[in-house]
């Protein structure tokens, strides 16, 4: 996936961030002074080491502890990280101090003949041991520790949205099956009537399957697309149905520019029809869709009849689950079961 503009300015600014560190606070006085890299060795040494530190955040980053941390070669790694740490070591030593040996670790007497050491009013870092190891340790650790807590959250951030995706996929290969079934029992008691409206209910039965077919896979889908198949869905309900039930159904506001999950509507809509239709007693369902700026309302009403169609309700229930995955923050599910009536209303976020 192609990453956004964001990131790499976010990732530039805290390079610049990171190499104008050392130059912060400076002996002089000031909050920060820029470094003199033409005139001054020391700030070009410093510039230097941090620059191949922070070469290294990136190189530990993205390859030391995806391709050895993470293969459980955890031994390597840390030997590695030593082995790297004494280079840095090396380099501030050679670079600032060429005359000492770097796994010297006390102050040193100068050199015959050389300079003499600061006065105690000099306050300029002079580098070298101990002083220079402890600042290069440190920054070369807090780089160490922080890539490796960025890459395992990373890492826990990936499998926990790929579990979810796999919850997902199981979701999905319980509902569309789920729909074929119900769909077919429903052309298979226009056949059984031998009702001229077969046909037509096949086509839309065809309409229905091509969504699912090339649409039910998709992440969201437009909120057209989906409205479209809940109308045929409708439209074959009516032809099944007759005028033996009042259906109103009434599609309000724009869905042109607006996305949403497919299949995360239809659950509630087809269970009306499942637990709301009885030819021996009056069925009364109400259908409302409502978009209003970036959110949807789902209405769905239907009055309590006895049932003749026996199922586990696994669609609504797995309609549910999905929410709650999909759309943690940005949807509201009230459902109404008294003795006389069942009412759904969703409200979800569709911009």
């Amino acid at each position: 996936m192609k990453k956004d503009i964001s990131f790499y300015v976010l990732h530039l600014c805290l390079c610049l961030a990171f190499m104008l560190l050392p130059y912060a606070f400076t002996s002089s006085g000031s909050i920060f002074s820029l470094p003199n890299l033409a005139s001054n060795g020391h700030d070009r040494i410093y510039f230097l080491i941090y620059f191949m530190l922070l070469v290294f955040f990136y190189f530990n980053y993205y390859y030391l502890i995806p391709k050895v941390y993470f293969s459980k070669k955890l031994i390597l790694y840390f030997i590695v990280i030593v082995l790297f740490l004494l280079f840095f070591l090396w380099i501030a030593t050679v670079f600032d101090h060429p005359e000492r040996n770097f796994l010297d670790f006390g102050h040193g007497n100068p050199p015959k003949g050389g300079m003499p050491p600061p006065k105690p009013m000099d306050l300029r870092p002079m580098g070298g041991p101990p002083t220079q190891y402890g600042h290069t340790t440190l920054v070369y650790l807090i780089g160490v520790v922080s890539s490796l807590l960025f890459a395992i959250n990373i890492r826990l951030q990936k499998v926990e949205k790929d579990k979810m995706k796999s919850e997902l996929s199981f979701l999905k290969a319980q509902i569309n099956p789920h729909f074929l079934f119900n769909t077919l029992n429903s052309i298979y008691s226009l056949a059984i009537k031998k009702d001229d409206k077969t046909a037509d209910a096949v086509v839309q039965l065809s309409e229905l399957m091509r969504y699912i077919i090339t649409n039910a896979n998709d992440d969201v889908i437009a909120l057209d697309k989906e409205i479209n198949y809940i109308n045929n869905f409708v439209q074959l309900q009516k032809t099944r149905l007759g005028n033996t039930v009042k259906i109103d159904y009434v599609v309000e506001g724009n869905a042109f520019g607006k996305c949403i999950t497919p299949l995360i509507l239809i659950s509630f809509i087809e269970n009306t029809f499942k637990h709301g239709v009885n030819p021996n007693q009056n069925s009364d369902i109400a259908i409302r869709i409502t978009i209003v700026g970036d959110y949807l309302t789902l209405f769905v009403s239907n009055y309590k009849v006895q049932s003749i169609q026996s199922d586990s309700g696994i669609g609504l229930q797995n309609t549910i689950e999905r929410l709650s995955l999909l759309y943690p923050n940005n949807h509201v599910l009230k459902i109404d079961d008294n003795q006389e009536n069942y009412t759904v209303i969703l409200t979800i976020k569709v911009g």
